[in-house]
């Protein structure tokens, strides 16, 4: 699965302005995984819908 556009308009904007310590796109789930400076999500999920989520919210979705 490609990068939705909504994705890449949050990692450029992520880049552009620094915040982006790490970045890793899932191709299996369409999932963007991203490490920020944030203090308040540090490490997050990026939809296809370019929503954003704390990483531990997406976990369980794996088929273990």
């Amino acid at each position: 699965m490609e990068p939705s556009d909504a994705q890449y308009l949050i990692i450029n904007a992520l880049q552009t302005l620094e915040l982006m310590t790490y970045n890793l796109y899932e191709t299996d789930r369409g999932l963007w995984f991203i490490a920020t400076l944030s203090p308040v999500l540090p490490i997050a999920v990026i939809t296809q819908a370019g929503e954003i989520y704390p990483v531990e919210w997406v976990q369980g979705d794996d088929n273990n």
